[in-house]
């Protein structure tokens, strides 16, 4: 392995930093990711499995990592600031550039702040009732001009609502399905046939 001081900018592929006591992974002159003593204490990399094993320590990557194959975690994935998720929770992305972090619907009261109990059953209902439902599939990458948000299943035809019909099912900028506003307006609506149909029963009662 050459030593240098510093990596060309035509070099590709690995050199030794003596400065800093390091091996460094180049392309054209970039910096991908080293390896240290701080990193970990040992890493092997055989033809046998094709890959590199990490048998101790940490391994930074500063860049694009680009896995051929399956990989595999047999220890705690965690989100930077946002630490170890739970069971339930989902790895979710901030978008380009952001840090990702750890997502649920959660359901204690104690993970909220009550702004307030809903007493619009009639309203809701009415509500309800007046959204159109619809059959459809998922749009794959290549029918539309933006970037396509799915379930990732463009063959099963889904049976559900449009968020331009209901802004009041939806979150992250009207885009996702919100499934904690669609039970919560389900079992309001359900509250106001409830009365409905005690009306009903009272008045037949009374006959």
């Amino acid at each position: 392995m050459p030593k240098m001081t510093a990596a060309r900018p035509s070099h590709k592929g690995w050199w030794f930093d003596q400065i800093n006591n390091r091996i460094v992974a180049v392309y054209n002159g970039t910096e991908i990711f080293d390896f240290d003593g701080n990193d970990f204490a040992i890493a092997v990399a055989t033809a046998l499995t094709g890959g590199l094993q990490v048998v101790s320590g940490t391994l930074n990557v500063d860049g694009i990592a680009d896995f051929a194959l399956d990989v595999k975690f047999n220890s705690t994935i965690t989100a930077g600031a946002d630490g170890v998720g739970a069971d339930g929770e989902q790895l979710t992305s901030g978008g380009a550039a952001a840090e990702c972090d750890w997502a649920a619907a959660a359901c204690l009261r104690e993970f909220k702040k009550l702004l307030g109990q809903r007493t619009d059953e009639a309203e809701v209902l009415a509500q309800l009732a007046a959204t159109p439902v619809y059959d459809f599939k998922y749009k794959t990458r290549e029918e539309s001009a933006e970037r396509v948000i799915s379930t990732g299943d463009h063959e099963t035809v889904y049976t559900g609502i449009m968020a331009d019909d209901a802004p009041w099912a939806t979150h992250y900028k009207g885009r996702i399905l919100n499934p904690v506003n669609t039970f919560g307006h389900t079992v309001l609506a359900i509250k106001a046939l409830l009365a409905r149909v005690e009306q009903l029963e009272s008045r037949l009662a009374a006959v």
